[in-house]
């Protein structure tokens, strides 16, 4: 019977179980996190816990045993000298793991297993109350300098708009004076084409009745020959 047996096979063998949580141990320590299963997580945080405890007792033998499951003495030298001061003020957990939800075809739960880096230090509040401020702190007064720079500003805003209404006066008188003399010589045109056209009809009357007694004198001239012969 299997009573009271928690380890987890993990669908391998005993060997293959075992270096596998060897390697996941190491690169923990190694690069701080790692991506993996929810039940290989829980296996390989037991491990790291034990490893830790190893490495705050910082003697030779305990080195030695870390050395069974951690194979880099590189990674056992980052633990005892980093990590063991990093998890100084604290007595356990040192490990968390964060569900990341489960992975894309076979569903699998995935986590993340990451050493726990926070301090465990409270950060203490200031009980000190702000000091009440007067009225006269927080809106600061005017002084003779501030209020004669503003009536400069004012004076010269006053005759600035002067300047421009007068401008704009000038520019509606002038708008009407142009208007006024284009009527005016509108008025002038229809008068002179007038005065033109009459001119024009009197001169063809004249040359018409300059013709028409040019031409009695020509009938009237064989008439008079004709008698005196």
């Amino acid at each position: 019977m299997r009573h009271r047996r928690k380890t987890r096979k993990l669908g391998c063998k005993t060997p293959h179980r075992q270096a596998m949580l060897r390697n996941m141990v190491t690169s923990l320590f190694e690069h701080g996190r790692i991506v993996t299963t929810l039940p290989r997580a829980k296996e390989v945080r037991r491990i790291a816990d034990h490893m830790v405890t190893l490495a705050k007792d910082g003697s030779l033998h305990s080195r030695r045993q870390a050395l069974q499951v951690i194979r880099s003495r590189k990674v056992v030298d980052k633990l005892f000298d980093h990590w063991a001061k990093v998890f100084e003020s604290r007595s356990g957990g040192y490990i968390r793991i964060v569900r990341i939800g489960p992975r894309r075809g076979d569903a699998a739960m995935m986590s993340v297993v990451e050493a726990v880096e926070e301090s465990l230090e409270k950060v203490k509040k200031s009980k000190k109350k702000a000091k009440a401020t007067e009225p006269q702190d927080v809106v600061p007064q005017a002084t003779d300098k501030d209020l004669a720079s503003e009536k400069e500003t004012t004076a010269t805003k006053e005759q600035i708009n002067t300047k421009e209404e007068n401008k704009t006066s000038q520019d509606v008188e002038e708008t009407k004076s142009e208007e006024g003399d284009a009527l005016n010589t509108s008025e002038e045109s229809p008068s002179e084409e007038a005065s033109s056209s009459s001119d024009d009809s009197s001169s063809k009357t004249e040359e018409k009745s300059a013709e028409e007694d040019s031409s009695e004198n020509k009938e009237t001239d064989p008439e008079n020959k004709k008698e005196e012969s």
